[in-house]
């Protein structure tokens, strides 16, 4: 039967209260039953529960500087790497490129003797040096725009003594030579034959000179 508000009375008042707050009380596991939906762990209140992953809170909020400070952690790492790498890298470079000139050096050299040579017939000039190396005698000879008088199928390369008694053939080349680079065999002297001499030949199977010299020259 419904109550009248102007008939209650404190002592009704405080009696209603008294039995609506123990009739509205929660049950015992509901704050448990929250907290392991909020948090996703753990069960009613009294219950064991994991604690916080790294980088949380106790809370479980996870803890932004934290996360920051191991990412840069981790970028820094990285950097440290790619530093390391590079330098590495640039070392190996550097010794290749070390060991790569070594070996493109010219070996040690001493000239010990060259001639101007003179034209004798046809067109063109040429020089010659005798040059000491630790692997024997070479020598060197630059020619450029040869030309005979007659046509010539190659050049020859000689040393002669000064008065022609004797000759020996120490390279042969073609018109498009620039340079002639050889080691002078054993028996061959230049104290004894210092006459640079280049002559113009043909394939003709004669292995003696052709008497065509071009250019001649004496070391000294």
């Amino acid at each position: 039967m419904p109550v009248d508000p102007e008939d209650l009375t404190i002592e009704t008042l405080r009696a209603v209260s008294v039995k609506d707050r123990r009739r509205n009380d929660p049950p015992p596991d509901l704050f448990g039953a929250i907290e392991a939906e909020v948090f996703g762990r753990g069960g009613p209140a009294g219950s064991t529960r994991a604690g916080p992953r790294p980088g949380q809170s106790p809370s479980g909020v996870t803890d932004l500087a934290a996360h920051r400070r191991r990412r840069n952690s981790r970028m820094d790492n990285r950097t440290r790497n790619l530093v390391v790498l590079g330098a590495v890298a640039a070392a190996a470079v550097l010794i290749a490129g070390v060991v790569t000139t070594l070996s493109n050096q010219v070996p040690d050299q001493e000239v010990v003797a060259s001639a101007d040579m003179e034209l004798l017939a046809g067109a063109g000039s040429a020089s010659a040096e005798l040059v000491d190396r630790d692997d024997g005698t070479y020598l060197v000879v630059d020619v450029a725009n040869l030309s005979p008088e007659e046509s010539a199928d190659f050049y020859e390369l000689w040393l002669l003594a000064p008065d022609v008694s004797e000759m020996a053939s120490v390279a042969r080349f073609s018109q498009d030579s620039t340079t002639v680079e050889v080691r002078l065999p054993g028996d061959v002297d230049p104290n004894v034959l210092p006459v640079v001499d280049i002559s113009s030949e043909l394939d003709d199977g004669d292995d003696t000179h052709s008497g065509a010299s071009i250019l001649r020259g004496t070391l000294a």
